[in-house]
């Protein structure tokens, strides 16, 4: 650690994760405590597979140094893309923890984004039928979201996290000044699920979501340190009364049906983060559409998305071919959860700004064409390219 920084106190909260309170200490420059944490929290140890990301290692070498001292380590370096999330990667995981002699005492530590989240818990719960998992998350969207749940998935030819299981991790540790490296724009996109955490369950926390966005620049740490708090506080309450997000917690998909297909059919060009950011505002298209949202709220969705910066949509789902759509949508991993007519597929909609409209069992389900949802898609680029062409008028009209 630079002795020039001080490190911000860890906190701690305890993250109800399938039944059991899952400790995630977080704080500023605080890796070396995160390491230490490692004996408090997890006990015996004989060794430790470290599933890195290959962005990361300058985060991840001087963790592996401090574990070291606790346990044998063997470090497996993934290349963190969407193409990459299949279980062939997962089975040359299992294959180096048995090569290094893993037992039911080894420990695998995910350290990176989403996706190695995702591979690195599905080999921990496959391995002997499971062994412990730490989450270290070094994005927004890994430690604000996805690490806060016990889903483990990886994709099939036919669609996104369409194979997997549930796994809890033992213990969730970040130091905040590893998301402080990802660039400003990825870092942006990558909080489009603290968007959907204030448009679907906190409205209230609107000005807490907008300053921090804001003052990321200047103030960085702080930002963060406010975000992550905030997707905290979103998911807590769900994962206590449905950890397996089953039920209740299914509003954490909102914006993801049309998203999950916009990042998988892109093959990750349009990544997580900007890809549930678009899907947000086709599921907003949709309720209105049926009668839902009203155009005021629907304009709230597109004000804050704004605040992401996201690429033109002609960049991004506005190149992709609703056939190509249309099939990855017909496989989307709600199916089953409602019935669903056929050309249907389930999705979460919003009646108001942290409602969702509920199925009869209230399931915050609602089946919805595709076709609809495509023609939704369709809105949401037009309007995102008037949009450009009046700001290209505007930036016109100034150099004259």
């Amino acid at each position: 650690m630079n002795p020039s920084r001080k490190a911000l106190s860890v906190r701690e909260r305890k993250i109800p994760l399938d039944g059991s309170p899952v400790s995630y200490l977080y704080g500023v420059d605080c890796a070396a405590q995160l390491a230490e944490a490692f004996s408090t929290h997890l006990g015996a140890m004989d060794s430790l597979l470290l599933v890195v990301d290959s962005r990361v290692t300058a985060h991840a070498e001087p963790i592996g140094r401090a574990l070291a001292d606790l346990a044998a380590v063997t470090t497996f370096t993934v290349e963190a893309s969407e193409g990459h999330k299949t279980f062939s990667l997962v089975e040359r995981i299992l294959e180096r923890a048995v090569a290094m002699g893993a037992t039911r005492r080894t420990v695998v530590v995910g350290m990176g984004g989403g996706m190695v989240g995702n591979v690195a818990g599905l080999a921990a719960a496959l391995l002997m039928r499971g062994i412990r998992l730490v989450h270290l998350p070094t994005t927004p969207v890994a430690a604000f979201d996805s690490v806060l749940s016990v889903k483990q998935a990886v994709n099939l030819r036919g669609g996104k996290n369409l194979c997997g299981t549930y796994h809890a991790p033992s213990l969730i540790g970040c130091d905040l000044r590893w998301l402080s490296t990802v660039p400003h724009d990825e870092m942006l996109t990558g909080l489009a699920e603290m968007v959907k955490n204030m448009l679907a369950v906190l409205p209230q926390q609107r000005l807490t979501l907008e300053r921090a966005l804001h003052r990321l620049p200047e103030e960085p740490m702080q930002s963060l340190l406010s975000l992550l708090e905030l997707g905290l506080s979103a998911k807590i309450p769900y994962l206590d009364e449905d950890p397996r997000e089953k039920r209740a917690a299914l509003i954490f998909e909102y914006g993801h049906t049309m998203g999950h297909a916009i990042e998988f059919v892109s093959a990750g060009v349009v990544n997580h983060g900007a890809a549930v950011a678009w899907g947000m505002l086709v599921a907003a298209e949709v309720s209105r559409e049926l009668g839902h949202l009203s155009d005021c709220e629907v304009d709230d969705h597109y004000r804050t998305v704004s605040l992401l910066r996201l690429p033109p949509a002609t960049a991004g789902p506005g190149r992709l071919a609703h056939d190509q759509l249309r099939s990855v949508l017909a496989r989307d991993n709600k199916r089953g959860y409602l019935r669903c007519r056929p050309g249907e597929v389930p999705m979460v909609l919003l009646k108001a700004l942290g409602t969702p409209v509920t199925d009869g069992n209230g399931q915050p389900l609602t089946a919805v064409p595709i076709e609809l949802i495509l023609s939704a898609l369709d809105r949401v680029v037009a309007r995102d390219e008037a949009a450009e062409v009046d700001h290209a008028r505007l930036d016109r009209a100034v150099s004259r």
